[in-house]
């Protein structure tokens, strides 16, 4: 229909990005709109929202990147002695070409190599992506091995119960740890309402997010690296680990495999960690029993078994649900929604390798992507669901968006 009305003329790579820049708000204005319509006509109601966050590889080719030693060098060429040969030899290829590039003087090198090493210096990274100044360096995962690329980390928020796209961020930042508030305030401006859940990754289980949510009042699903490996049945093989060891809340004591209780020793102030607040580490051990214990050997390398907690009000309340049946039931409906987006992205919209270059550019395309999806489900929901267009549309009365 498109290339009928169109005349077969195609719209360049240029056109399309110009687009997306200019229509930005449009899109988040539709992204929003598409799900108020679908909390309206009683599709869901947003209880329970998923977050989770996928590598994308930026448009920047492995060779065309320069490292902080070549820029170093570089700029002794021009501004102290000139390189040797043997000091050539070691530049990367990016850094020779530029070194051999004649369509610019030495001063607007000296000030692109000076340019170049305050991005870095923002950056914090040792390698600068030349094509894109905005990516950072990332593990991304390729033949089933993880190597770091010059990559975006794109954050999602999906809504388990209609797989709807609640929220969608591009972030420089490799981790998720401290990724929940700024996506959580996108997802709160475009629902116009409170999720009552939030699931996500052990990953996203710092002070920082746990505390923002717990400000809300929204109920944090993320469980500990130990609940984690348990819930999924990847159990370390050594009998003695620490998945092994029961703490009973009650008595405050750690039960080991051997049903001996180690109690506790002390209790110490922990390090402040980023965005939550103090911690109190609980040492707990029993010199007694594992001296005589015929397994030591197998347990540990000091003179006793030491079992380290580091205990937060929120924090603790957080683990004592991901230790319950509900909050276990209620995790287990994350790995059907949020995983299951990245792979559809990649089938329909090819966007395993990010065709353009740049944050905003970046974080633009996303919108309307998720936009362009979320029109499409929502279009199936109604139809699963056997409802009327027309009564759709006359149910929805004028929503306002600003």
């Amino acid at each position: 229909m498109y290339k009928w009305i169109s005349n077969g003329i195609e719209p360049s790579d240029r056109t399309i990005r110009d687009y997306n820049c200019y229509f930005r708000q449009i899109y988040q204005l539709i992204m929003a709109f598409i799900l108020i319509v679908a909390n309206r006509i009683g599709l869901t109601d947003f209880e329970h929202i998923s977050i989770d966050g996928t590598i994308k590889r930026a448009h920047n080719s492995a060779f065309n990147i320069i490292k902080e030693k070549d820029i170093s060098l570089l700029i002794k060429h021009y501004m102290v002695e000139k390189l040797s040969k043997n000091e050539i030899k070691k530049l990367r290829g990016s850094a020779r070409k530029f070194l051999n590039d004649k369509s610019k003087s030495d001063e607007e090198k000296v000030d692109i190599l000076f340019y170049w090493w305050y991005l870095l210096d923002c950056s914090g990274q040792k390698s600068l992506a030349l094509n894109d100044y905005d990516a950072r360096l990332m593990k991304t995962k390729d033949k089933g091995q993880k190597y770091p690329k010059f990559s975006y980390n794109v954050q999602l928020g999906t809504d388990t119960e209609s797989k709807l796209i609640c929220g969608v961020n591009v972030v420089q930042n490799p981790t998720d740890h401290y990724q929940i508030p700024d996506l959580m305030n996108q997802i709160l401006t475009n629902l116009n309402l409170k999720p009552q859940k939030i699931s996500a990754d052990t990953i996203y289980s710092t002070l920082a997010n746990l505390n923002y949510l717990d400000n809300l009042g929204i109920t944090a699903l993320i469980p500990t690296s130990q609940q984690n490996r348990k819930n999924s049945g990847k159990l370390p093989e050594n009998p003695f680990a620490i998945d092994y060891f029961v703490f009973d809340e009650y008595k405050n004591v750690f039960i080991c495999p051997m049903e001996k209780e180690l109690t506790l020793d002390g209790a110490y102030p922990a390090p402040m960690e980023k965005g939550g607040g103090n911690k109190v580490k609980l040492v707990y051990s029993n010199y007694n029993e594992c001296k005589k214990c015929q397994y030591s050997k197998h347990c540990y390398n000091t003179n006793h078994r030491t079992i380290t907690r580091y205990v937060h009000e929120v924090s603790y309340k957080v683990e004592r649900l991901m230790s319950s049946e509900e909050g276990i039931e209620e995790y287990k409906s994350r790995s059907k929604t949020v995983e299951a987006h990245n792979g559809t992205f990649k089938r329909i919209y090819h966007y395993d390798d990010i065709p353009l270059k740049g944050l905003e550019r970046v974080q633009n395309l996303m919108f309307t992507i998720v936009s362009s999806y979320n029109l499409i489900r929502l279009h199936n929901l109604i139809k699963e669901n056997n409802m009327d267009f027309y009564s759709v549309i006359n149910s929805i009365e004028f929503i306002s968006l600003t």
